[in-house]
């Protein structure tokens, strides 16, 4: 794999504590491609009272809910579900996510991660609400 080249300069006064040699300044040129950041789509509160259900696209490596209307979201990451509130958590919670058998064990971490999120949105992460005597906004 070819790599860009890169311009290297001493560093004028700069010198590495350990070693006492001269630091080196790189500079790299800028590249060609763009960086595609996945934004997450904000699902409003209550959007999936209407879940038909929940599936794991392999293709995609994403989870997809279909609601009503040809209403679609599709979860990238399971740290995604953070975002949702805790009526649609507890839908999610209802309904078990359908794979091949295949991919079983990963839609078996989607589940895992639905119970976790309700969890951090009830008690905070590891507790901590319960700990500080905090009220757990539902």
């Amino acid at each position: 794999m070819h790599t860009a080249e890169s311009i290297v300069k001493p560093a004028k006064g700069i010198r590495d504590p350990y070693t006492n040699k001269r630091m080196k300044i790189v500079h790299w040129p800028p590249t060609d491609k763009e960086k595609m950041i996945p934004l997450v789509k904000k699902i409003p509160k209550g959007t999936l009272k209407t879940l038909h259900f929940c599936a794991y696209d392999e293709r995609l490596g994403q989870a997809v809910m279909v609601c009503d209307g040809d209403v679609s979201f599709y979860m990238v990451a399971q740290v995604d579900l953070l975002n949702l509130a805790y009526e649609d958590l507890e839908v999610l919670a209802r309904n078990q996510i359908r794979a091949t058998e295949k991919y079983e064990e990963i839609a078996k971490g989607w589940t895992a991660a639905v119970v976790s999120a309700i969890h951090i949105r009830t008690k905070g992460f590891g507790g901590l609400k319960d700990r500080l005597g905090g009220e757990s906004d539902r």
